[in-house]
Formats: C-alpha cells, sequence, structure tokens
C-alpha cells in the first residue's frame, strides 16, 4: 500500500498536485484542489506544499487504519452538524426533506451545535429513539423513519472513515406501545417522594430533575432557565421547540429547591461535575440513572421523563386535555393523548386490584 504525492504541469506554467494511491494491487488517484501560479512567490508555493504533504500523509493514515478502531487525530473534531451539511449538499435521493427534518429533530434533542461526530454512541443514539417516540410530536411510522434516514448518515461517516464504527449498528427501532412503555418512564407521587429523601451524586441536578417533574421543562429548557422567569411564585418562559408560551404555577415546595435568588441574567441552575465543567446530556442520564437505582425504583428514567411525570400527575389529580397541553407548551392536545393511555391503564389496574368476592 502507498500514497504518494504527484505533481502535474498545466497551461500557462501553473502546477497541480494529486495524489497517487496503489492498494491491494489497484491503482486511484486523487486531485486535490491545491495549485502552484507562476506569480506565486517563493514562500507560498513551499506553504501549498507543506499543505499537499500533510493531506497525504492524513491520506496514507487513514488506509491504514480504515480497519482498526484507530482514528486519526485529524479527524477527532469533525463537527456532526458541519458533516450532516456536506452530507445533505451532496444527497440526491428523494427521502432528501426526511434527512433534513431528522437532522433538526436530533438538533433539538442534543441541544449542542459543537457535537462531535465521534461523541455519537449507542447510548445517544437509544436516546434519541426514545425522544422519537415520545417528545418529537411524530405520530404513526414517523418515528421509524426518521431514525432509518439518520442511520444513513452514520452509514455515510463510517464508510469515509470518519467514525470506527456505526453506533447505531445493533439498534433495531421498535415502535412503543404507549399502554406499556409509558409506564416504565413516568413517575409515581410515592416515586417522586422516595427520589426527594434520596441521596444523588449531584444536588442541582437532583433540584433541577425534581423542578422539572412539577413544571414540566425540558433539559433544554432547565439549562437555559433564568430568574427573570421566576416571577413570584410563577414559571413564565418559552416551549424550546414549540416557542408557545408557558405560564405555570410553581408550588412552595418546588419554589424552595432553587435556593437564593440570583440576578434576573442569571441561571437558575448550574449543573457541573466535580471538575465545575458543564455535565454533557449522557452525563446527566448517567447520573439519574444511578440516582434511581439507590432508590431502588426500577424504572428506565431519562430528564424527559420529567415532561412525562408532569403531564401524568396534572392528569390524576383532576386537570383535563387541553391544559395539560398548554401547561407542557404543546402547540395541540394530539401529542398529549398518550399520557390519557396512560391513566385509562392505571384504571385497569386498580380495577384489577379489587378484591375478589365469592357469589
Amino acid at each position: 500500500m502507498s500514497v504518494k504525492l504527484r505533481e502535474k504541469k498545466l497551461a500557462k506554467g501553473a502546477t497541480r498536485f494529486y495524489l497517487d494511491i496503489y492498494i491491494d494491487g489497484e491503482r486511484s488517484y486523487e486531485t486535490l484542489d491545491i495549485k502552484i501560479e507562476p506569480t506565486d512567490s517563493k514562500s507560498v508555493k513551499a506553504e501549498k506544499k507543506d499543505i499537499a504533504k500533510l493531506i497525504r500523509s492524513n491520506r496514507e493514515l487513514e488506509y491504514l487504519t480504515q480497519n482498526t478502531n484507530y482514528v486519526p487525530k485529524h479527524l477527532r473534531n469533525v463537527n456532526f452538524f458541519d458533516f450532516a451539511d456536506t452530507f445533505t449538499e451532496e444527497y440526491k435521493k428523494k427521502d432528501l426533506r426526511m434527512i433534513k427534518a431528522t437532522i433538526r429533530q436530533f438538533k433539538k434533542y442534543v441541544d449542542n451545535e459543537n457535537l462531535k461526530l465521534l461523541d455519537i454512541n449507542s447510548s445517544l443514539m437509544k436516546g434519541y429513539m426514545d425522544y422519537l417516540n415520545d417528545d418529537s410530536g411524530l405520530n404513526g411510522e414517523s418515528p421509524h423513519n426518521y431514525f432509518t434516514r439518520f442511520k444513513k448518515l452514520l452509514k455515510d461517516a463510517e464508510r469515509k472513515g470518519l467514525i470506527s464504527q456505526n453506533p447505531t449498528k445493533d439498534l433495531k427501532f421498535k415502535r412503543k406501545d404507549q399502554r406499556n412503555e409509558l409506564r416504565k418512564q413516568i413517575l409515581t407521587t410515592e416515586e417522586l417522594k422516595i427520589l426527594s429523601k434520596t441521596s444523588c451524586g449531584n444536588e442541582e441536578l437532583k433540584n433541577a430533575f425534581l423542578f422539572a417533574c412539577f413544571t414540566g421543562l425540558g433539559y433544554a429548557e432547565i439549562k437555559k432557565l433564568k430568574w427573570s422567569n421566576i416571577i413570584k411564585n410563577r414559571l413564565v418562559t418559552r416551549r424550546e421547540k414549540t416557542d408557545k408560551k408557558v405560564d405555570v404555577k410553581i408550588k412552595d415546595s418546588i419554589l424552595s429547591l432553587l435556593g437564593k435568588r440570583g440576578k434576573k441574567d442569571d441561571n437558575v441552575f448550574n449543573i457541573k461535575n466535580e471538575n465545575d465543567k458543564p455535565i454533557s446530556d449522557n452525563g446527566v442520564n448517567k447520573c439519574l440513572k444511578n440516582w434511581v437505582k439507590r432508590a431502588n425504583i426500577d424504572k428506565h428514567i431519562t430528564f424527559y421523563c420529567a415532561r412525562h411525570t408532569y403531564a401524568t400527575q396534572l392528569l390524576i389529580y383532576g386537570a383535563n386535555l387541553k391544559t395539560v397541553a398548554d401547561a407542557l407548551g404543546h402547540s395541540s392536545t394530539q401529542p398529549t393523548l398518550k399520557y390519557l393511555y396512560y391513566i385509562d391503564s392505571l384504571k385497569d389496574t386498580a380495577v384489577d386490584n379489587l378484591p375478589e368476592l365469592d357469589f
């Protein structure tokens, strides 16, 4: 295997660089977008040639590590959304519109424009599946179709050597049965009480999560929540996804989670690790998982589950569907219907628990 830098003389004295690639008995060529003009100074010519040499070295390293888990240093900082923009610009098939739509949904889910391609792992993809099923507002086969289109991006990244392995390779998307699955993602009143008395690895995160369980805020909104959004005993803000206004009352006991009031432009919550750095979304959910396990609650709880909990708590204690939709910042009652399924399942369980009588 070899990758050699070659020069080709062009008209009017210019020179263009290209790579002569020889792998497994087959030869191919790659033209570089680097051209030396006759008018270039000596230093400019030397700089352009150095760049061409660097590209040659990087390309050789890519081929050498193609079937290993090693990722060259120059590929480690590739921004996912920059990669996605390039992918959509080059993509010519009919499902381009849906691919752009799933990228937009993923951007809302991660809320991190600086996300690196190498930071996308199977755990993040599982979370994205849950998001598409539960929080995206998509219905029918749309969540499955969006995830299938997203996998195309990661397959392309793997093919180009930008990632060593596609993190969705062993993931199978299943459209969830809202009646059964929501039960695993919703905390009951009793479980909330247990969690409030259970120590968490990060007390600021604990307070933020419990606050979200009683206000319906998502993690993206929690991170951006300012003291100006807390007006006396009310939360006044806008839903990140729909930009719909949210104006809800906050119970006094929940207000106590916020601590001493800061300046109006200060963040209410500053969720950081022991090194005083912001915690990643994966880190947040890992901390929640350990906290829930410590409380002996056998449920799969992520930060998104706080919204599920808030919605069902409102319904259980008498709110109608329109009130819940407004409190969650939904633009209609359609995405709120799934919580009625959960309430109906609670009624079925209650009936099953009635005592048996002999007649």
